[in-house]
Parts: structure tokens; C-alpha cells; sequence
């Protein structure tokens, strides 16, 4: 449980009390006015479209009984609040981080941290299951990865916790060097180098540059990292390490954890053969397509790592259940499958989808509807047209495309039978509505910001 007094360990930190008796330990923190609770710590925390010091006079009446505060706001509003106390500092954000690093050096636990491009979620969440196995195991809620969700999931540890598996984000540069010292992990995994952020990276070179310092933190502290030797940047990066102990994985090439991809099931699900030393034995992901194939992988090598049996992996990668939404999640309505992956979306994830979609094995049409990957920078058009190029290939004949930059993925698609630009989304749902036959099958892609789970809603009906 929080404490007080690690709080107060916080740089610049002041306790100004309110009369009343001060708890000492607490539930949990919140950032969250709608949803704190009354044993909890509160941290107001300034965002670019709200600010959470607004709201603390609804943070008191529900009885919440300490709250932290920017200092520069505390000194123009110190005489407006009762009833609660207050804890000052310079920056509530970093504050935050100073916190969970000072709540997380009092368990001697092995902490598990998962960056990379594309699938870190999904692995994280099999990694997780993997570990439960054997450990109560604290994990990252959905995809909250960043300088203000990893601190908030670090100050849920408990005593009953024996691990911790945490995801880490980045769009920036040093931003994984500040998670990686709240964290202080000894085990470590970055999924793969893909075109993400090029907005801020600029090119593959940078994207290794940002996500490796995970790699940098673990190695100079001597810890444990898992390396997919399938992506040219992981297998070249394991050459440069001195000091941590390398696990491998791949498929292709000659590794500690080696895998065999021995084809789908029924359910789309693929089956892997994996050969570790001595150990010889196949493991179905329930997850969907071929991202799942990387994803299962991954989660293997890390258990085989902490000591987990072939028979217990197995039985977590089948029985798992995916926990985040709009991640090649697939439902079905009125005989149309439809698969949400409408999270996030970069040029890797998107040709991962469309060869998913392209073996998906149904009755119907298959429909790729496509939305635009967002911060890619100059490098945008080109790779947007690329994706077109792509579809082609993969010899789907219904492209759907919409937003400005995916105008360029609809030129580049021109051969495609069917293949139509929207400049409104509801446009592109109308269209589709009238064209979907049961037995048809819908992909559905697009960055985070372009909401392409509208299209998904108007099809189902759900407001």
C-alpha cells in the first residue's frame, strides 16, 4: 500500500495539514476526479486539455482525505480548500514517478519490462499469463504504458505480489530511460523495430535508438533480455551486450528458444513448435492472426526463462483471453466476422493484418478497411502508398480507404477490383452496409486517433 512517508521522500515535497487526522498508509492513487476513492491519494495532474486542480472540491466530497498538488497552484489557491490535506510539490507528474520509484525499491520482486513496435500489449498480456503460472503477478492494465501509467500501475504493488510484467511506451526519445528508472527491472523484451513515431524517430535507425534503451538500463545493471532474433536490429543489437544475459527467440535463425509455425486451427489460432534444450513440445495462442505467432513465441521464451512448464505455458497461451479492446479483436454479427483492430496501426501491423485477412479461410468477400497511420512524418505519403502497393499483392479485392493520408494508399491500390476512397466516414459505413453479405469478412485499421471503431459501431448498430 502507498505510504506517506514514501511520499514525502518525493523531491520538494510538503505535507500542509488539514486539522484533521492524517492517514499514514492508503489504498491506492488516483488521477482520476470521477473515479478516486476515499482512502486514496489523489494527484492533480495538469493535462494539455484539463486540469485536474479544478476538480478537487468533487476530490473532497467524496472524502478523500490527501491530495497532492503543483506548488505554483497551492501558492494562489492555498486559502480556497478545506477539509483536506495537501501535499506541494514542484511538478505533480514527476512527483508521480518519484513516488513509484520509491514505492517499488522496497520489493525485491523480478520486474518484467516489454517495449518494441508492434505487439507489446498482446505479449505483455501473455507474458503475464504465462508467469501466473507460478507467481501472482502485478501486470499493466490495458496499454497503459507511459510516464503517468506506469508510475500509477508500480503504486499498486502489494506485498502478495512475487512479479510485475510492465509494457513501455515511447514517442520521444529518453522516455524509456525515465520508465526504466521508476521501474528498475532486471528482465526485459523489445518485441521488434517497426515504423512507428517517424514524426518524432525520423527513420528505423531512431525507432532502435529510442527502444533499445531499455536494452542500455538492463545491460549496464547486469540484467536479463529477451531478443528476438527474427528482426535484424534485435539480432544485430545483441552483439553490442556486455552485460546482462541474452535470451533468444526466432524462428529463422539459431537461438535459445527456437520456433516452428506449424499452421492455424480452426479458430485462426496458430500452433507452434518450440525447441529449448532439451524441451520438445507445440503450443496453441488463442489469440487471433498472425501477430499471435511473434506474441506466443515471445511469451514462451520468457517462461521457459522463470522456470515454467511446457505443460503450464501451454495451458496459458490456450486459455487466455485477450483483455484489451480493439486489439484483432473478432466478433461476429449477423454472420459478417468482423476483426477490430483499431487501436493503433503503423506500416508493419498493417501488413500483418491484410496477410491475416488474405489467409482468413470464410465463405464470403474479404473487405480491408483502412485508415491512416498516424506520425510518420515526411516518410508518410511513401508509406501509405507502399500499404497500397501491399494490398495488391496480398490479392484482396475489396479495399475501403479513408482520411487524407490513406488517399495515397487508394492510388497506389488502383488495380484492386473494388477499391474506394471515402471522404466521410459514415459514407464508407453506408457503403459497406449495403454491400456486406453473411459469410463476409471486414478488417478494420487505423491509428488510435482516426476512430475507425465508428465504422465498426454503425455496422453493429451500437450507439
Amino acid at each position: 500500500m502507498p505510504e506517506l512517508k514514501d511520499l514525502l521522500n518525493v523531491n520538494s515535497a510538503v505535507l500542509i495539514k488539514s486539522g484533521k487526522e492524517q492517514l499514514n498508509r492508503f489504498a491506492g492513487v488516483s488521477i482520476d476526479s470521477r473515479e478516486v476513492k476515499k482512502n486514496e491519494i489523489f494527484f492533480a495532474i495538469k493535462g494539455e486539455n484539463y486540469d485536474a486542480h479544478d476538480f478537487l472540491k468533487e476530490v473532497i466530497s467524496k472524502g478523500v482525505r490527501l491530495a497532492v498538488v503543483n506548488r505554483s497552484w497551492y501558492n494562489k489557491n492555498k486559502n480556497k480548500l478545506r477539509g483536506i490535506s495537501l501535499v506541494a510539490v514542484n511538478d505533480t507528474i514527476k512527483a508521480l514517478g518519484q513516488f513509484a520509484a520509491v514505492h517499488r525499491s522496497k520489493y525485491n520482486i523480478p520486474v518484467f519490462c516489454i517495449g518494441g513496435s508492434n505487439g507489446k500489449t498482446t505479449t505483455k498480456d501473455l507474458v503475464a499469463e504465462v508467469l501466473s503460472k507460478k507467481y501472482k503477478v502485478l501486470k499493466t492494465a490495458e496499454n497503459f504504458n507511459n510516464h503517468i501509467g506506469l508510475p500509477l500501475t508500480l503504486l499498486k504493488l502489494k506485498r502478495s505480489h512475487q512479479a510485475a510484467v510492465l509494457e513501455v511506451g515511447c514517442s520521444h526519445f529518453k522516455e524509456v530511460e525515465y520508465l526504466m528508472e521508476i521501474a528498475k527491472p532486471d528482465h526485459g523484451m523489445v518485441t521488434n523495430i517497426g515504423k512507428e513515431h517517424l514524426e518524432f524517430f525520423k527513420d528505423l535507425d531512431g525507432v532502435a535508438r529510442a527502444e533499445f534503451e531499455l536494452y542500455d538500463y538492463l545491460d549496464k545493471n547486469s540484467g536479463k533480455v529477451f531478443m528476438n532474433f527474427d528482426d535484424k536490429y534485435i539480432r544485430d543489437r545483441a552483439k553490442k551486450i556486455r552485460n546482462a544475459d541474452v535470451i533468444s527467440y526466432s524462428y529463422n535463425f539459431k537461438s535459445d528458444v527456437s520456433g516452428t509455425f506449424e499452421g492455424y486451427n480452426k479458430k485462426y489460432q496458430p500452433v507452434i513448435k518450440i525447441k529449448s534444450g532439451s524441451e520438445d513440445f507445440k503450443v496453441t495462442v488463442s489469440t487471433f492472426g498472425k501477430h499471435s505467432i511473434y506474441n506466443g513465441l515471445a511469451a514462451t521464451a520468457a517462461g521457459l526463462a522463470f522456470d515454467i512448464k511446457p505443460k503450464q505455458i501451454r495451458e496459458a497461451l490456450m486459455n487466455f483471453k485477450q483483455s484489451s479492446s480493439k486489439r484483432m479483436e473478432v466478433s461476429d454479427h449477423k454472420g459478417v466476422k468482423i476483426i477490430n483492430d483499431a487501436y493503433n496501426s503503423n506500416p508493419e501491423s498493417v501488413r500483418m493484418g491484410l496477410e491475416t485477412l488474405a489467409g482468413f479461410s470464410n465463405k464470403g468477400e474479404k473487405y480491408a478497411v483502412l485508415s491512416d497511420m498516424l506520425e510518420l512524418g515526411k516518410n508518410s505519403a511513401a508509406e501509405h502508398a507502399e500499404i497500397g502497393k501491399f494490398a495488391v499483392k496480398t490479392g484482396i479485392k475489396n479495399l475501403y480507404t479513408y482520411g487524407k493520408f490513406s488517399f495515397n494508399t487508394f492510388k497506389a491500390a488502383g488495380k484492386i477490383k473494388n477499391n474506394f476512397y471515402f471522404e466521410d466516414k459514415n459514407d464508407l459505413s453506408e457503403m459497406l452496409m449495403r454491400n456486406l453479405r453473411p459469410g463476409d469478412v471486414i478488417y478494420v485499421k487505423g491509428s488510435r486517433g482516426m476512430k475507425m471503431e465508428e465504422v465498426i459501431n454503425k455496422i453493429t448498430g451500437i450507439k
